[in-house]
């Protein structure tokens, strides 16, 4: 069991072991573990908000279940140490139950799933969307009618059988992607193209919003000729309405369905993280008029 905590606390019993988290040769906090296999992080409070925390679970994550061989890890934390509950939920916790003072989770051995031989059903076209967070891309291709079908993953990396947890922390070279299946005789190519910058910030190089790194990246893909065309088109023509223009635009590599927890998650978690706003849902919809 572990119990998670983003602040300085008193261990009631001796530790059995404690490990210290470094950063650029600076101790920042330490990892206690008690005779209970309760697991403490103390994190000093210069350092709070750094996510040395996160990165240490990260590792302790990993650990826990290649080495020792432990397909499941549970957590309690406080509903009110918001830092904490985003730490977990950064590195894949599932909540499995809540109570009056405490959220449970747990985190499971999640194996992701090459699309190599996913085929749209006849009629109907397949475009691969990373425009940031992927959860809340996802939620906003729900808005368009002609929208058949969703999947989120990563795209376009270089490592084989990703976990969330490794494109947040490594350079893997994916994206969060969204696979968007939609019926044109319904909802047109361009009118996906016109929701996917509906969603995003073509100007921003690093990410998108507050959510910096490599997996938050623009990117459109395609697996046919026709698609390519179709989208090279428009994107000659969307490029000339910014001052820089930092979407990736090339054939689809490889895309790995995301762990089930990611799918639907802002349906599942209607008060989950979603950086696309309320305004810009609503301008999606009206694309359905």
């Amino acid at each position: 069991m572990i119990i998670l905590k983003n602040e300085l606390i008193e261990i009631n019993e001796k530790p059995a072991h404690k490990f210290t988290i470094s950063h650029a040769w600076e101790d920042v906090g330490y990892v206690s573990i008690n005779s209970k296999a309760e697991i403490f992080f103390e994190i000093n409070e210069a350092h709070r908000g750094k996510h040395y925390a996160s990165n240490a679970l990260y590792l302790l994550t990993s650990h826990i279940h290649e080495n020792m061989h432990e397909p499941i890890i549970h957590a309690i934390v406080h509903k009110t140490n918001e830092m904490a509950i985003h730490c977990l939920e950064h590195n894949g916790f599932q909540i499995i139950l809540k109570d009056k003072d405490l959220i449970y989770y747990e985190h499971r051995i999640c194996e992701t799933r090459l699309d190599d031989y996913f085929v749209a059903p006849k009629g109907e076209e397949t475009i691969y969307l990373a425009g940031g967070c992927f959860w809340g891309m996802e939620r906003a291709f729900l808005e368009l009618k002609g929208v058949t079908s969703t999947k989120v993953g990563y795209a376009n990396g270089h490592i084989q059988n990703p976990t969330y947890e490794d494109v947040c922390r490594l350079e893997t070279g994916f994206r969060e992607c969204i696979r968007v299946t939609y019926n044109p005789k319904i909802t047109s190519t361009k009118t996906i193209l016109d929701a996917y910058f509906i969603c995003v910030d073509p100007t921003q190089s690093d990410g998108q919003g507050g959510d910096i790194g490599e997996q938050y990246l623009l990117g459109i893909y395609f697996k046919s000729k026709d698609l390519e065309e179709a989208i090279s088109n428009y994107l000659s023509k969307e490029s000339l309405k910014y001052p820089e223009f930092h979407v990736e635009f090339k054939p689809l590599e490889c895309f790995y369905e995301a762990e089930e927890y990611h799918q639907d998650y802002l349906l599942k978690n209607p008060n989950g993280y979603c950086h696309i706003t309320r305004l810009e849902m609503d301008k999606i919809k009206a694309l359905n008029e």
